[in-house]
């Protein structure tokens, strides 16, 4: 193991490695995308509102359940459905749009600091960041975080690079551009995060180092018309087409979101810290030689305060809000990966260089076996998939047939089933609670569509009546094992399908017999 690891460091240095280096990274990161079921709730929102898009043929407005769906921004739903077009719909096919925005910000952090560094530390730093356990699960993981979090290094890379190329007379005009479109994609992808974020980072990078005077190549006119053509049309088709979602979109669910107390995951302000060191062992052990004094003295100490800048401006202001989760601090592992292996680089070269050498190498095979495993045991340990009972429904349903959630609403059971139209949910929605969570989504949702949201969303005392109205039609009822108590249709009715705490669900025809036995006055 140990030479192979020598040959494998040999090869990593020459150029001919660079292509191979770039297919590995992204065979690595995705190889184990299709082993295990969306995960639920984010994995199976997120998709299937890009599914529900595809099958309404919806490409400007995001739809839940058939309603308009303002949560986030749309590029990770338009990616999803490329990816569908492409790939066809399949779990790892809907996981692409986070498997290329790690891919791309992995490779674009490789070689950016190997033209500022040396190829040394950027392949060390390519090996702790792929390798990563937080890192490599979230390019698995298909929501909106690894999506923002690629396109924010990107920025902050591409921003970086503009100002580095301007000071040494070199041509740094597309640099600012490609910046400015990542910026742009980075709203499109979770909002105004996409633009506060690495641009706090550019800015007190550029006050700390002096080099202030080179906003201006950052806020290029040219860079500034590009930002504006990509980011604003679609929020400003959203304002033409329904009236109030500036409101509902900046002022509910950015601001109201961050500076607010009633959202999920409320944490204390340092849950990153043990978060982010945990889940990135055994890398993170590398962090204590950033206690160094020679460390910041060196000649790493100039891209080195890049990066602490980097993790420092994303580590507060994610910690800032009362609701974090997890996935927010990914933007952070990048400048994370480059300093630990600017701290591993100098110690391979130093008094222990011998024992050093050995430890990445062991940290390597380790953390890739752990990350492996880590994927494993996911998907294991998953219970709550709609996937078996999605495929039992799939191989019976007609396209006429309706779906009805009874007191529930499983995300990505449309998706398993490859439903054709959106469901009834039945509640109580005139008395609902307002808390954060898939009722008060839909509810919301509704407003920007009336029409469809009453067809969709049923009232628990309509639902009887609605049944009724129908005249032969078949509906496949999924609820909790006990609703048979509480609803007459499900008593002494065989259950289609049983999944335990994963739900039942009833087929029901509105027949003739259903209709006396039901439906009499």
């Amino acid at each position: 193991m140990k030479k192979l690891l020598c040959r494998l460091w040999t090869y990593a240095q020459e150029p001919r490695a660079l292509p191979w280096m770039i297919l590995g990274t992204g065979f690595w990161l995705g190889c184990l995308s299709w082993i295990r079921h969306l995960h639920l709730p984010d994995e199976g929102r997120y998709v299937g509102v890009a599914w529900d898009m595809a099958r309404a043929d919806s490409f400007w407005v995001p739809l839940l359940n058939g309603l308009p769906y303002f949560h986030k921004p749309p590029l990770f739903y338009w990616l999803n459905e490329l990816s569908f077009m492409i790939f066809g719909v399949h779990e790892w096919s809907a996981r692409m749009p986070s498997l290329l925005a790690a891919w791309a910000s992995a490779i674009a952090l490789y070689l950016f600091v190997r033209k500022h560094r040396s190829v040394a530390v950027a392949t060390v730093t390519l090996a702790v960041l792929v390798t990563m356990p937080y890192f490599y699960g979230g390019s698995q993981y298909a929501n909106l975080d690894m999506l923002v979090a690629g396109m924010i290094s990107l920025t902050v890379l591409a921003g970086a690079e503009a100002v580095l190329r301007s000071q040494s007379g070199q041509s740094w005009r597309v640099m600012s551009v490609s910046a400015a479109i990542f910026a742009a994609l980075a709203i499109l992808s979770k909002g105004l995060i996409g633009l506060v974020l690495p641009g706090g980072v550019l800015f007190f990078w550029l006050i700390l180092t002096k080099r202030w005077r080179k906003l201006g190549v950052l806020l290029w006119p040219p860079a500034i018309l590009a930002f504006l053509l990509v980011a604003v049309p679609w929020f400003w088709l959203m304002q033409q087409k329904f009236p109030g979602f500036f409101d509902y979109y900046f002022i509910h669910q950015q601001f109201e979101r961050f500076v607010g107390e009633a959202f999920n995951n409320p944490q204390p302000v340092l849950f990153y810290v043990p978060v982010v060191f945990g889940l990135t062992l055994p890398w993170s052990l590398g962090l204590f030689g950033l206690f160094s004094k020679s460390f910041w003295k060196s000649d790493s100490a100039s891209l080195a305060v890049l990066l602490l800048v980097w993790f420092a401006v994303i580590g507060v202001f994610f910690s800032i809000p009362a609701s974090k989760l997890i996935g927010y601090a990914l933007p952070t592992l990048p400048p994370l990966a480059a300093l630990i292996a600017e701290v591993l680089v100098r110690g391979m070269h130093g008094k222990w260089s011998d024992q050093v050498t050995r430890a990445v190498g062991g940290c390597f095979v380790g953390a890739s076996i752990g990350c492996l495993i880590a994927i494993g045991a996911f998907r294991m340990t998953q219970k709550d998939s709609g996937f078996e009972m999605g495929q039992q429904i799939a191989a019976q349903i007609k396209p006429d047939d309706t779906m009805v959630f009874l007191l529930n609403f499983p995300f990505d059971l449309a998706f398993y089933v490859g439903a054709k139209q959106p469901a009834w949910v039945v509640e109580n929605w005139p008395k609902l609670i307002k808390r954060d969570n898939w009722r008060n989504e839909l509810a919301d949702a509704a407003l920007f569509d009336p029409n469809v949201g009453a067809q969709t969303l049923v009232n628990i005392d309509d639902f009887i009546p609605r049944l009724c109205a129908t005249d032969n039609k078949t509906f496949w009822i999924r609820g909790d094992e006990d609703m048979p108590l509480y609803w007459s249709i499900l008593r002494d009715r065989t259950p289609f399908f049983e999944q335990g705490n994963g739900g039942t669900v009833w087929k029901i025809t509105t027949d003739q017999r259903f209709n006396a036995v039901f439906c009499q006055p």
